[in-house]
């Protein structure tokens, strides 16, 4: 978590989050061909470590698809 420090000394925290994106594409190396009908969204993480790791578990899970994606996304 990235914090600031503001000037009467208080702290500020700015949240980002990863979600991890799942599904199956016409065009599998662009994310805006996903058929809707099979997107999953998992998370939100504070890690992108995590959302990651996710994201590789799913890959591998699904490894014999070309057809099937999973993409980590900054919010």
């Amino acid at each position: 978590m990235t914090h600031l420090k503001l000037l009467n000394n208080s702290y500020l925290t700015i949240m980002i989050s990863y979600s991890v994106i799942e599904g199956f594409h016409k065009n599998p190396n662009e994310i805006k061909t996903i058929d809707e009908k099979t997107k999953k969204v998992h998370g939100p993480f504070s890690k992108k470590e995590d959302a990651e790791s996710l994201a590789k578990s799913l890959i591998q899970k699904n490894i014999d698809d070309f057809y099937h994606r999973a993409w980590v996304i900054k919010k």
